[in-house]
């Protein structure tokens, strides 16, 4: 799923140095600059349930319960951190960031005849949903000097995403383009785990992995009543899991 970012360790590095550090020490009163790149791994929760229902004499109306993966692809994420040495092992920090997740054009469900010999798809084409996220924590490295070094990290604030849209259509043919959920902002926090490499005296190259939570949006909505279905509930993937491969400058 990174493949397309795999360029970025090289370019990370020559940023950093062209020279590994045989041992960091990391002084209280340092400012860190960080710059990261890498995808949200999403976890598959259902956007929309199972609904069937007849439609008077022209057959049967199905919409396929949907997931994150049905609808979107992981996309990339960016960012930029500042942080403040207060301790040489203890860094908080302020991070903004963005992240996509790339729409797919796919089968949600059906319509047939009441003896259901002929059938015909729906379908919707999802745009990309983008998000900003900002971002105050704290990150706790566990020992204070060396090369490498692992911390944990933790932190809160507030995301800003796109509204859920698509493009609706019936047995091949766009119909309607309809807003399931819209643009919100939302609390969101997360946890992280990871280690830094010393590539000089001021700078490292760090890679992480953690896990997100974002209030999740939830709305009814009406798109599919000519098809006679009623109020379909639309939500948004609670979690995900952040990779991130990055830089960060001492000074």
């Amino acid at each position: 799923m990174l493949s397309r970012f795999s360029i970025l360790p090289v370019a990370l590095i020559g940023l950093g140095g062209t020279q590994l550090a045989s041992a960091s020490s990391y002084d209280e009163g340092q400012w860190v600059t960080t710059f990261m790149a890498g995808s949200p791994l999403i976890p598959n929760e259902d956007i929309t349930p199972q609904v069937r229902t007849h439609v008077g004499d022209l057959g049967i109306a199905a919409l396929d319960r949907m997931q994150v993966g049905d609808v979107f692809r992981s996309g990339p994420s960016f960012g930029i951190e500042t942080g403040y040495m207060s301790q040489s092992n203890l860094e908080p920090f302020v991070r903004l960031s963005y992240s996509k997740l790339e729409g797919r054009n796919t089968s949600i469900g059906s319509i047939g005849a009441p003896d259901l010999s002929a059938t015909a798809p729906i379908s919707a084409n999802f745009d990309d949903m983008k998000s900003w996220a900002l971002n105050l924590g704290t990150r706790y490295f566990l020992s204070d000097t060396g090369t490498i070094r692992t911390y944990v990290a933790g932190y809160l604030g507030a995301d800003r995403t796109d509204a859920m849209r698509a493009d609706l259509g019936f047995a091949g043919t766009p119909v309607t383009r309809e807003e399931f959920l819209p643009r919100a902002t939302r609390f969101d926090a997360g946890v992280e785990g990871g280690l830094s490499w010393a590539l000089s005296d001021q700078a490292d190259l760090g890679l992480s992995i953690g896990a997100q939570y974002v209030d999740a949006r939830h709305e009814f909505s009406n798109a599919f009543a000519p098809l006679g279905i009623e109020e379909v509930r639309f939500t948004d993937p609670r979690w995900s899991v952040p990779v991130n491969l990055g830089v960060n400058f001492r000074f």
